[in-house]
């Protein structure tokens, strides 16, 4: 039988990449796709579903709060947490909440598949931070590209916020920095890739660099 998945991301980008790519795998079958926690707790197919693919940053009802309502109710989905944040604190708050796994977007799509047939077999998955990916396929910011590009992991943070389409206020709260520090941020990173004011550019960058997920 086919692995019933639910997906649940605000980027319209990021959802229609994962499901091109796991579409493309027998094993797996697409039940629902959601842009925001609610939707994903209101939908139909969450009690037969097999496993959620989880963001954490959605307007509405965030991933942790989703993962606290989730952990009240008997589910047999396992839970994966997808998000563009490697922190240790972020990981331990969500095993704490019951997640299975934990996969941070600027790795390769092309290990999603391995993940999920890890998790559904038993066997937890979250990376090992600090370290290059290993044959597990461990996640890491990558520090060979930050020193090329002479970025910061705060810009590199920033970037893949821009590329979730936040404005500049929805950034500072999200990071707890005022309207002012990210417009400098945005302004550096700007000038350091010498890419103008164009936001498409900066997505192109963060796409051709593995910043945010692509099919």
């Amino acid at each position: 039988m086919k692995v019933s998945i639910i997906l649940a991301d605000d980027h319209p980008a990021i959802l229609e990449g994962i499901q091109a790519y796991l579409g493309k795998d027998d094993q797996f079958n697409i039940v629902d796709s959601v842009y925001n926690g609610l939707a994903l707790l209101q939908s139909e197919a969450i009690h037969r579903a097999d496993l959620i693919l989880l963001d954490l940053n959605m307007p509405g009802l965030d991933g942790l709060k989703t993962l606290d309502e989730l952990k009240n109710r008997s589910l047999k989905a396992k839970i994966i947490i997808m998000t563009n944040y490697n922190s240790p604190e972020l990981i331990k708050d969500c095993k704490s909440k019951g997640a299975s796994g934990y996969v941070v977007k600027s790795g390769k799509l092309e290990l999603l598949s391995g993940i999920i047939l890890q998790v559904l077999a038993g066997k937890p998955y979250f990376p090992i931070l600090g370290e290059d990916q290993n044959e597990q396929g461990s996640f890491s910011y990558f520090d060979d590209f930050l020193k090329k590009h002479k970025l910061t992991k705060r810009e590199v943070e920033i970037i893949r916020l821009v590329c979730q389409n936040l404005r500049t206020r929805e950034i500072a709260e999200r990071l707890y920095l005022s309207e002012f520090t990210i417009h400098t941020h945005r302004k550096n990173i700007m000038r350091k890739l010498e890419i103008g004011d164009s936001t498409v550019a900066l997505y192109d960058f963060a796409i051709k660099n593995k910043l945010i997920m692509n099919a």
